[in-house]
């Protein structure tokens, strides 16, 4: 195994795949799929996105690079735990960390500040990394 961590997308890192279909977002998925870690995308951040547009090619190759993360009434519990605590309302971004918890996983994202916060509500030192 190599030294990278498991990696994870935001919302954030999405919408910056649309915006540069050739740039880091695909490249860092095309290098998870390679070393055979494929990047995990939670089912609820590609809803937020995808609107099965023509123009959504570069989110329909990610959708197939990477292991969908599936919401669960036992995420549901711990997203509702997490929004209390940190005294926030984003349910997206809340399972993003609690995904990036279970799985142990650096997020991929376009804007780590609100992630940031929900992490450290977590006690949690989650990898934020930006693109």
């Amino acid at each position: 195994m190599n030294g990278r961590p498991q990696l994870l997308l935001d919302a954030g890192a999405l919408i910056n795949a649309e915006a540069h279909p050739h740039g880091k977002v695909i490249a860092e998925c095309q290098l998870a799929l390679l070393a055979r870690r494929p990047a995990l995308l939670p089912a609820v951040v590609f809803a937020q996105v995808w609107r099965a547009s023509p123009r959504q090619h570069a989110l329909s190759k990610i959708r197939q690079m990477c292991r969908i993360i599936t919401f669960t009434s036992k995420t549901a519990d711990d997203v509702g735990r997490l929004l209390t605590r940190s005294r926030t309302a984003d349910v997206v971004d809340a399972a993003v960390i609690v995904a990036a918890i279970e799985h142990n996983a650096a997020v991929l994202t376009s804007d780590p500040k609100d992630l940031a916060k929900l992490a450290s509500a977590a006690e949690y030192p989650v990898r934020l990394l930006t693109v």
